[in-house]
């Protein structure tokens, strides 16, 4: 059906449910800055063919994976969205799935079980090993399940990487480079930072991949609790590491000593901030929690990025900027 529709003059969706839809949609979850720009176009990569309801609901489930797993959600987050939003069983696991399973290449009879498999794996080689156990339409299941494994662990290992590369065709090669270029270039990323929120949120779970999240840090890097917790265990904070930038996360140390210990370490990052215009910074209400400060004790120290249009600060922080900057 595909083959007789893409040599026709004048293509037409032919109401495809089929997993291809799925199969093929998962750089939109890498392209759009939200879950809602995300859907609305996994919904137009689907219906040039697969213009069938479940047709759409494959794709726009493995865009949304992916989405969410490149932006820090986590598999419980995940599994729950995908449960709630287009009603795929999930509690299942794959062993549950390998006895009775067999050949099937609807979106719902393998949509699903790619994403099992994806929540039962530990790292992408295992994400890609359990789809492949699964049978049945092997090869679309792990492209599905292999997709939102690389979003979720941070990528393909570079290993399995070359041995891919060495098997593909030469303008294969060329279209996924000028993917990674425009990907790493930010082409698809919405840098009008007038349309973030204006204050930083008061609970962030998931950033877009241009925005950092700034927390309130000890020396030592132990990143048990609080904001510092959230980034260690959502932002790409590293244990051990108590200073500076960390995947999606950025470190400011508060808990050795006074307020004048922290100065440093802030205008430290407002100069980072401003030599990274490309990036959003969430900065918390960082040695307001643990450390015991107060928001007119910190706040003051940012007054110098108060205008500055990539970082946001939270509505209290402002609010002490202001009332300094107006004495």
């Amino acid at each position: 059906m595909f083959s007789n529709w893409m040599y026709e003059d004048n293509p037409r969706p032919y109401n495809s449910f089929g997993n291809g839809s799925g199969m093929r949609v998962s750089p939109v979850g890498w392209f759009f800055n939200t879950l809602e720009e995300t859907l609305a176009e996994a919904e137009r990569s689907a219906a040039v063919t697969h213009n069938h309801p479940e047709g759409v609901k494959g794709a726009q489930t493995i865009a949304s994976a992916v989405f969410l797993g490149r932006t820090g959600g986590s598999k419980e987050e995940i599994k729950h969205y995908i449960e709630t939003t287009f009603k795929y069983d999930l509690n299942r696991d794959c062993d549950d799935i390998r006895p009775n399973y067999y050949f099937n290449e609807t979106c719902q009879g393998s949509v699903p079980e790619a994403i099992i498999a994806f929540l039962d794996s530990w790292d992408f080689e295992s994400a890609i090993r359990l789809a492949v156990s699964l049978g049945g339409d092997s090869d679309t299941i792990a492209a599905m399940t292999g997709s939102i494994a690389e979003a979720f662990y941070g990528g393909v290992p570079q290993w399995i990487a070359d041995e891919v590369i060495k098997r593909l065709p030469e303008n294969f090669i060329e279209v996924i480079n000028r993917f990674d270029k425009n990907l790493r270039e930010g082409k698809s990323i919405n840098h009008n930072f007038n349309e973030r929120p204006k204050f930083t949120p008061d609970n962030i779970i998931s950033l877009l991949p241009d925005e950092v999240f700034v927390f309130g840090s000890n020396l030592a890097g132990h990143h048990g609790g609080g904001a510092a917790w959230t980034a260690l265990n959502k932002f790409g904070a590293i244990y051990g590491q108590g200073i500076g930038l960390q995947g999606q996360s950025y470190a400011i140390p508060t808990m050795q000593g006074g307020v004048e210990t922290i100065v440093p370490y802030v205008d430290e990052f407002i100069d980072f901030a401003k030599k990274h215009p490309e990036k959003f910074f969430y900065v918390t209400r960082i040695g307001c929690g643990i450390a015991g400060f107060r928001d007119e004790e910190i706040a003051p120290l940012f007054k110098k990025a108060l205008n500055l249009h990539n970082v946001s600060f939270p509505e209290s922080f402002v609010d002490e900027m202001t009332k300094k900057l107006n004495q």
